[in-house]
C-alpha cells in the first residue's frame, strides 16, 4: 500500500481550474498575477476548430486585452521564438497563454524564457545553466493531443532540450470546450502515454506518498474513462477525466527519472515516426512482466491502481500483480478494437529485428534507472517485437 518515505521532495506549483465554465476564471486568475495583456499561442489546426472564438468569449467581460499568434508549426525553431520574441515586445504583452499541447506548450516556455530575460537565455539552459530572472506568467489550456511533457520541467526546442522547473506553466484550464473530441487514434495514444507515465511513477523505487496519489489518480480517471471516450467521443465528462489524468501522470512523473518504457517509447517513435503513446503501450505489459519476474520493485497493490479499490480487494494478494498484467492488456486488446491501425506490435511499425540493437543502445544511453542493464531492454524490445497482442 501507500508506504511514507523516511524523506521525499515533491513539488507542483500550477493551479488547477477544472469543470465548465472554468475558462471564465481565466481573466481573474491572470489579474491576480498582475498581467493585463496576454498573447494567447495557438495552432493553425485549432483556430480553425473555432478556438479562438471561444477564448475571446471568455474574455469579453473582463479588461484585460488579448493578442493571438495561431502559427505555431507541428516543430517550432529558434527563429519562431525570436519572431516571437519581438511581436511580444512590440506589442507590450505580459503573458503567455499556450491554447494546446505539444508544439504549442514547447513554444510557449521556450518563448516564456526568452521575453523574461533574452533569446540567448535558452541555448544557456540548453546548457545546463540555471535561470537567474522569474519568468512570466504562463497559463496552459490543455487538449487531449499531447506529448506527455506540457505540465512539466521539460521542453525541445528544434535541436534544444530545455528543463527547469521554473519552465512549469503557472496555470492550468481544463474545460470542455478546449478538451473537443480527437481522432481516436490520438486520444488512445494520449492516454496510453499517461497511463505508462501512471504506472512507472508506482513502480520508481523514488516514489513518494504524493506521486502514488498523483499516479492512482492518473490511472483511474484512464481505466475507468478511455473506452467510453473512444465510443462515444461527445460525451464531456470523460475527456475532462483524461485531460486531469494527463496532468496527474505528468505531475508524478516530472518528480521521478523517466521510466524504461517511456524512454523507449520515445526513442522508437523517432525512428519511425509514430504517436509514442502508441508504442509505450505494446510495451508496458512486457515491461511489467518483467517487473514481476525481477521481483525487486514489484508492488502487491499495483493492481489497486489498475483495477480499482473493488476488483482489488477480491484478489489474493499472490495473484494481485498478474491481475495488474491481465488488465493492461485486456485495455490495450479494446483500445486496438476501437482505433483503425493501431500496431499491433513494435513490428508493425516497420522496424526490423536488426534495427532492435540501436534502440537498445538509445535506451541505455536515455539514462532509464539505474537497474535496468541493456539484457532488459533487449528482452522487452524482443518480446515486444515478437508478441502481436
Amino acid at each position: 500500500m501507500f508506504q511514507p518515505q523516511s524523506a521525499y521532495a515533491f513539488y507542483s506549483p500550477t493551479k488547477v481550474l477544472s469543470g465548465n465554465k472554468a475558462l471564465e476564471n481565466l481573466p481573474v486568475e491572470l489579474d491576480g498575477m498582475n498581467a493585463v495583456k496576454p498573447l494567447i499561442l495557438t495552432t493553425p489546426a485549432l483556430s480553425a476548430r473555432g478556438m479562438e472564438k471561444v477564448m475571446a468569449s471568455a474574455f469579453g467581460d473582463s479588461n484585460l486585452t488579448i493578442g493571438v499568434f495561431a502559427g505555431v508549426p507541428s516543430q517550432p525553431d529558434l527563429r519562431l521564438i525570436r519572431e516571437l520574441y519581438g511581436l511580444y515586445r512590440d506589442n507590450g504583452y505580459d503573458a503567455i497563454i499556450a491554447l494546446g499541447g505539444g508544439p504549442v506548450m514547447d513554444t510557449a516556455k521556450a518563448l516564456n524564457v526568452a521575453v523574461s530575460g533574452r533569446p540567448e537565455d535558452l541555448e544557456s539552459l540548453a546548457d545546463r545553466n540555471p535561470l537567474t530572472k522569474k519568468l512570466r506568467p504562463l497559463a496552459a489550456i490543455l487538449n487531449l493531443d499531447l506529448s506527455g511533457c506540457e505540465m512539466t520541467r521539460y521542453a525541445s526546442l528544434s535541436s534544444l532540450s530545455l528543463t527547469s522547473p521554473a519552465l512549469i506553466p503557472d496555470l492550468m484550464i481544463i474545460d470542455s470546450r478546449t478538451v473537443p473530441a480527437e481522432g481516436h487514434k490520438t486520444m488512445a495514444a494520449t492516454a496510453l502515454m499517461s497511463m505508462t507515465q501512471a504506472v512507472e511513477a508506482c513502480l520508481h523505487p523514488a516514489r513518494s506518498p504524493l506521486t502514488d496519489a498523483y499516479a492512482y489518480g492518473a490511472a483511474r480517471f484512464i481505466m475507468e474513462n478511455i473506452t467510453n471516450v473512444l465510443n462515444n467521443p461527445s460525451e464531456r465528462k470523460g475527456r475532462l477525466a483524461l485531460a486531469n489524468a494527463a496532468f496527474f501522470a505528468q505531475t508524478s512523473f516530472d518528480n521521478l527519472a523517466p521510466g524504461m518504457v517511456y524512454e523507449l517509447g520515445m526513442a522508437i517513435s523517432r525512428s519511425c515516426q509514430t504517436n509514442p503513446g502508441l508504442i509505450m503501450g505494446l510495451l508496458l505489459p512486457h515491461f511489467l512482466l518483467l517487473e514481476m519476474r525481477k521481483e525487486i520493485t514489484t508492488r502487491n497493490d499495483l493492481y489497486l491502481f489498475i483495477g480499482g479499490p473493488e476488483a482489488f480487494a477480491g484478489t489474493m494478494a499472490e495473484a494481485s500483480s498478474r491481475k495488474a498484467v491481465d488488465r493492461i492488456v485486456e485495455i490495450l486488446l479494446e483500445l486496438q478494437s476501437l482505433v483503425v491501425d493501431f500496431p499491433r506490435s513494435i513490428r508493425d511499425l516497420g522496424i526490423k529485428k536488426e534495427e532492435l540493437e540501436g534502440l537498445m543502445t538509445q535506451g541505455s544511453a536515455a539514462g532509464v534507472r539505474g537497474e535496468y542493464d541493456p539484457q532488459d531492454i533487449r528482452n522487452i524490445l524482443e518480446k515486444a517485437w515478437e508478441t502481436r497482442f
